[in-house]
């Protein structure tokens, strides 16, 4: 799978000329909201940067940062956390559920949800 396919890309389809696949990330935050079954993952993309950026964009950029709205969550384990969390991530897109698998060396996530909408991507400089 490519984030390039996942809803919400059209953003992300501009500024990467070629098809990212779903992979590695780095994980900034994670955000879960009850009233609306709703988990939102941020993270950072690893060895990814956009190769056709606006040209309001920072130059020097050396990180890009996307995040995925996971909405009508039905089932989620966490398990571990860290300041550093690098992943591999896995998103399966199944009816009537989609799930995300997130496996790192501290960080294990396992949702189901009913619609996944990719968020970003934005650029930033980490020394």
């Amino acid at each position: 799978m490519y984030w390039n396919e996942i809803e919400g890309s059209i953003l992300f389809n501009k500024v990467f000329s070629r098809d990212v696949e779903v992979n590695e990330i780095d994980i900034f935050d994670i955000k879960i909201d009850r009233e609306a079954a709703t988990v939102i993952i941020c993270f950072d993309l690893v060895n990814e940067l956009p190769d056709n950026p606006p040209p309001k964009w920072v130059k020097g950029y050396n990180r890009c940062r996307c995040g995925i709205n996971c909405s009508g969550v039905k089932f989620l384990k966490i398990e571990g956390m860290s300041t550093d969390m690098p992943a591999k991530i896995e998103i399966q897109k199944n009816t009537p559920h989609s799930e995300v698998i997130i496996k790192g060396a501290d960080v294990f996530l396992n949702l189901k949800c009913s619609h996944i909408q990719l968020m970003g991507p934005s650029v930033y400089i980490s020394q």
